[in-house]
């Protein structure tokens, strides 16, 4: 066992851990800070030989995520050892019976238990103690405690520490906003000090293109303006016995000082976002960090991005590279587009990308100068350091070294052949957006639809006797093909990647562009998103399924279950119902259903719409009220105002009888589904008749691959 020394002069060193792949620059960094005994180690770095080194490190240190004092470390392979090691230490040399204290557990797989157990264990012992010792035992308080005890295990070596910064030195204490999980603020900093921000950067000036809350924009401002993060940031261990509060109160006036001074000092700083939430959250950050004078933030898509100075600059960004599966495929075209942009817009300047994933960042198409592998969790990342010609290519177009290979000539001739058969049928039927093209090829499984100015390609999931670098050779080079053939700009060509879900898994909203266009189709006009979601907002294989709720809703009242975005009520409305009923639980979908009203002037108090889950609706309701229902729900639900999850097979007999009992005389149901292995319970609907009418409400575009099955059901 080893013993530590005095109270806040220990005999061994103190301990700065750090995020595996960062060893390295947080002990260049604690080397800057003049902390001496500075040496790296697996998971952070020794360093110092006073509590003011600690101190310094806890207030000054961008990249540590902990700073901790070591009390002893032990060997322990069972849980009486564990609870042994701990209830030797002299705890009540470090900690009052009266504080509060909690336990953390980081480390690797240990014989003892789970780190849940350990930390139980440790608590265990360390309360004992003080209570044998003192007479009395502390309080836990896992949140805010008076004292944190670090335990880190590797196998049987079990160190606990003190941690002096409290609960994660990553944290910046200007209680940040955020849309979806962002990067950690040490590691952000760890990248910026590996880019040379901002001491190998004489023009000061840094622009992040996909800033998202913007964390490497307030971490560059702060390190640019010399503000140690320890400022805003509640202080932890001030419990413990060893704290110093003349020092530490010595050193934050000290850091206070050196902010004065260099947030005086000239900087540029700009980031941008296509996320609209993104960018109000990255305002607000600014705001909460004193930095909306220092650092701008604008909502824009990449495509429209242009280098904010002329004289060159960093741009330090974290493009997303898709963690859920489906999403990854996606997003190859954004990476293209962000190497063009880099190379045609950005001359002279250096760029540093961080993803996640290798086969993405190829795709971006310039030489990297270096390459540093880092961890986002347990997600091995590459930083790539581009550095980007002094030559300023001329002109916008797609770069010369991205051309469609030979292969696929038969994908361009099948796509520009059914492009020009469909546009006298879509003219004759006033139609804007229809499919072109759904794996006619083997060898190009994906589907190409045409939304009046712009195209979606829907990439189907690649058999896996395809090699994956083969299907994304093909994927790039149908995306080149279809702006070409049909005469639009890359950026007006949206890739998404349809998979087969898992049991219980939902699609997820994949963007927050909120571009809308509008589209027609048989005199009427609908709003659709190519972007923000898996579905556009019109399904365009419910076009037929449409126009017959439109020849039959004359006079009736019609009640629309899963409206979605109401384009069967619109249809029916336009058809002249008395009354039209839209039930659907997304409030997105609800006031995306009235746009769409008001936009083919048929918003009037007839027509209803209610923000309810459709089973528990129908439940409440069982009186003969209306002469046309379309029941379309989805395969799977799980969402937050339902009361259990939904599925289609499972559901579908009570749904379809609840409907029926709405039913006026000589109603009728349509129920549809895309559930590609439905089976029609028949037995569990006895009392009504089921009329399949697939083949009547399936498309001339969806002719070859129909989505849709459909019944019309009647009492």
């Amino acid at each position: 066992m080893t013993a530590p020394g005095p109270t806040g002069a220990p005999s061994v060193a103190y301990f700065a851990a750090a995020s595996r792949g960062t060893e390295s620059v947080l002990a260049a960094e604690l080397m800057e800070l003049g902390l001496p005994a500075v040496e790296e180690r697996r998971g952070g770095v020794t360093f110092g030989e006073r509590l003011e080194h600690a101190y310094r490190a806890c207030l000054w240190s961008r990249v540590a995520s902990r700073v901790v004092f070591p009390l002893v470390t032990f060997a322990a392979g069972d849980p009486q050892e564990l609870y042994e090691g701990v209830y030797a230490i002299d705890w009540t040399s470090h900690l009052d019976p009266a504080r509060t204290v909690a336990v953390d557990v980081t480390g690797a797989p240990s014989p003892i238990g789970s780190p849940r157990f350990i930390t139980l264990k440790t608590k265990d012992a360390l309360v004992d103690k003080v209570r044998d010792t003192a007479g009395t035992r502390p309080d836990v308080d896992t949140e805010h405690p008076d004292v944190r005890i670090s335990v880190y295990v590797s196998a049987t070596a079990v160190t606990v520490s003190i941690d002096l910064g409290g609960r994660g030195l990553h944290r910046r204490g200007i209680g940040r906003r955020f849309a979806e999980a962002p990067l950690k603020e040490n590691r952000a900093a760890a990248i910026l000090r590996i880019a040379g921000w901002p001491a190998r950067c004489p023009a000061r000036a840094l622009f992040d293109p996909f800033c998202g809350s913007g964390t490497f924009l307030l971490e560059a401002a702060w390190m640019a303006g010399d503000v140690a993060p320890g400022l805003t940031r509640p202080r932890g261990g001030t419990g413990w016995r060893g704290h110093d509060e003349a020092l530490w109160n010595r050193l934050l006036s000290e850091a206070r000082d050196r902010r004065r001074d260099g947030m005086l000092l000239p900087v540029r700083i700009e980031g941008s976002d296509g996320s609209v939430e993104a960018v109000h959250h990255a305002r607000e950050n600014l705001r909460r960090a004193g930095l909306s004078g220092v650092v701008r933030v604008d909502h824009r898509d990449l495509r429209d991005i242009r280098a904010p100075w002329e004289d060159g600059g960093l741009v330090v960004t974290n493009p997303p590279y898709g963690q859920r599966l489906g999403e990854a495929g996606e997003l190859g075209p954004l990476y293209e587009l962000l190497g063009d942009v880099l190379k045609r817009r950005f001359a002279g300047w250096t760029a540093w990308v961080f993803s996640g994933n290798p086969a993405l960042v190829k795709r971006i198409g310039l030489r990297p100068a270096s390459r540093h592998i880092l961890y986002n969790g347990p997600i091995e990342c590459r930083l790539l350091e581009i550095p980007i010609a002094a030559e300023r290519v001329v002109g916008d177009a797609g770069p010369g070294w991205r051309r469609p290979s030979a292969e696929a000539d038969a994908f361009a001739r099948r796509l520009r052949t059914s492009h020009r058969e469909r546009a006298q049928w879509a003219r004759d039927g006033d139609i804007t957006c229809y499919r072109l093209y759904d794996s006619d090829l083997p060898e190009y499984n994906l589907a190409v639809d045409w939304y009046d100015g712009a195209v979606r390609v829907e990439e189907y999931a690649p058999p896996s006797r395809i090699p994956p670098e083969r299907a994304e050779r093909r994927l790039r080079d149908a995306l080149m093909v279809v702006s070409e053939v049909m005469g639009v700009d890359p950026s007006e060509v949206v890739l998404r990647v349809r998979r087969r879900r898992s049991a219980g898994e939902q699609h997820q909203r994949r963007g927050d562009l909120r571009r809308f266009r509008t589209v027609r189709e048989g005199g009427l006009r609908f709003m659709v998103n190519l972007t923000d979601y898996l579905d556009t907002g019109l399904f365009l294989d419910d076009r037929q399924l449409r126009s017959l709720i439109r020849s039959r809703a004359s006079g009736r009242r019609f009640l629309n279950l899963f409206a979605h975005t109401c384009t069967a009520s619109v249809a029916a409305a336009a058809g002249g119902a008395g009354a039209t009923t839209s039930v659907e639980l997304s409030n997105v979908y609800l006031s995306w259903g009235k746009r769409n009203f008001a936009l083919n002037g048929l918003l009037k108090p007839a027509h209803r719409f209610v923000r309810a889950d459709v089973l528990s609706w129908l439940e409440g309701h069982d009186r003969g009220l209306y002469d046309l229902i379309l029941l379309a729900p989805p395969t799977f639900s799980r969402s937050k105002g339902m009361r259990g999850d939904f599925d289609v097979q499972r559901d579908h007999t009570f749904m379809i009888m609840a409907c029926a009992r709405l039913l006026a005389p000589g109603g009728e149901v349509l129920f549809t589904t895309n559930f590609r292995d439905f089976r029609l319970d028949v037995e569990g609907i006895r009392g009504v008749t089921a009329r399949e009418i697939t083949q009547e409400v399936t498309p001339v575009d969806f002719g070859r691959r129909p989505r849709l099955r459909a019944w019309a059901i009647s009492a």
